[in-house]
């Protein structure tokens, strides 16, 4: 829709133009007209400009409803424009012919068939109404009145062609469009499958060793913060086996959200398991670390599922931080001792590598 306003104003300013220089050649002709002065202001300027005006402003009026009938109101006020300056310029009318032609172009750029067709009706109407009722275009002669018919036909015509292959085209990119749009979400789709556990909208075990391999080569070139912190839900499968799978399921879900919440932006957070997960932590220092996985922890054990409210649900952490001499795998294996400490030791806590 706003497009389309963009294009009604566009064709309000053009004919404004249309006005403003037709206005001025008007005056220049004063200074070359054998008629008396003031009678040539009034006839040929003041009185043509004030109802081209009047006509402009109802047309502006009419385009803010914003109806389908709105192209149709275009039409019938350009060729309202175009009569008047044909009449107020009407010794060069022979120069001013091709102006008729200006409704059907205009509506061209609609693509409406219709449009065109109506563009047509009216412009051959006023046309014919002026051969019999204007004296200055009494004296065509058969052969310029035929000729230029001919002309009007064949515009006519070829602005029907041109809108059908206008049509065509722009619904053969709009398709286009479409099927590229539909290819580029169902790639963005299958990247995210391979990257992503879909359940919890978590980086997967795959994505997890690639990030953190990438994120050690870097640290190791160039020092950073780095830290990782592994997290074992504690005795999932008796929660399994008590309250079934689908509860398990929830509970998976409910532990992801609750990591996501907890992390920042420069946080990557995965689903290493079925009830592990892993959280990389960037930028920051290992006591903030723990303070996140903190919260994570309480915040996992005060949840309440609704389908077993009397269900505890903990779970058990191991965190290291990176150092210079470590390598990928001291990184992750200091974390996953650490957790297995975590649970040797009651669960439900956070251990740290030493």
């Amino acid at each position: 829709m706003h497009s389309k306003k963009n294009w009604y104003c566009h064709i309000i300013a053009y004919l404004w133009i249309a006005i403003g220089v037709s206005s001025s050649i008007t005056l220049i002709n004063l200074f070359f007209s054998s008629m008396d002065p003031q009678t040539f202001l009034l006839e040929r300027f003041l009185l043509p400009l004030f109802i081209e005006i009047i006509i402009l402003v109802i047309l502006k009026r009419l385009l803010r409803s914003h109806t389908e009938a709105t192209p149709y109101y275009i039409v019938i006020g350009t060729q309202a424009i175009v009569t008047i300056l044909f009449m107020v310029h009407y010794p060069v009318f022979y120069v001013l012919l091709p102006l008729f032609l200006m409704p059907v172009l205009i509506a061209v750029f609609f693509l409406n068939l219709k449009l065109i067709d109506f563009a047509f009706c009216l412009t051959l109407f006023i046309f014919l109404g002026m051969i019999l009722l204007f004296p200055p275009l009494s004296i065509m002669s058969t052969i310029e009145l035929t000729s230029f018919s001919a002309i009007m036909i064949s515009s006519y015509f070829l602005s029907r062609e041109l809108t059908k292959r206008f049509s065509v085209v722009y619904t053969d990119m709009v398709i286009s469009v479409e099927k590229e749009k539909e290819l580029l979400y169902r790639n963005i789709y299958m990247e995210k499958l391979t990257k992503m556990d879909l359940s919890t909208n978590l980086y997967n075990h795959k994505t997890f060793h690639e990030y953190l391999d990438e994120l050690v080569d870097q640290c190791r070139k160039q020092p950073f913060n780095l830290s990782l912190g592994l997290m074992d839900l504690d005795l999932f499968k008796g929660i399994n086996d008590r309250q079934g799978h689908g509860n398990g399921d929830l509970v998976i879900s409910t532990a992801a959200s609750i990591i996501l919440d907890n992390l920042e932006a420069n946080d990557f957070a995965a689903r290493y398991g079925g009830e592990e997960f892993a959280v990389i932590f960037t930028e920051k220092s290992p006591e903030a670390c723990l303070e996140i996985l903190e919260q994570i922890r309480w915040d996992l054990e005060n949840a309440v599922f609704a389908t077993m409210p009397d269900e505890v649900v903990t779970m058990s952490i191991g965190f290291s931080a990176f150092t210079p001499d470590m390598c990928k795998t001291d990184l992750f294996e200091a974390a996953d001792i650490s957790l297995y400490t975590a649970k040797e030791n009651g669960r439900n806590q956070i251990q740290c590598a030493s």
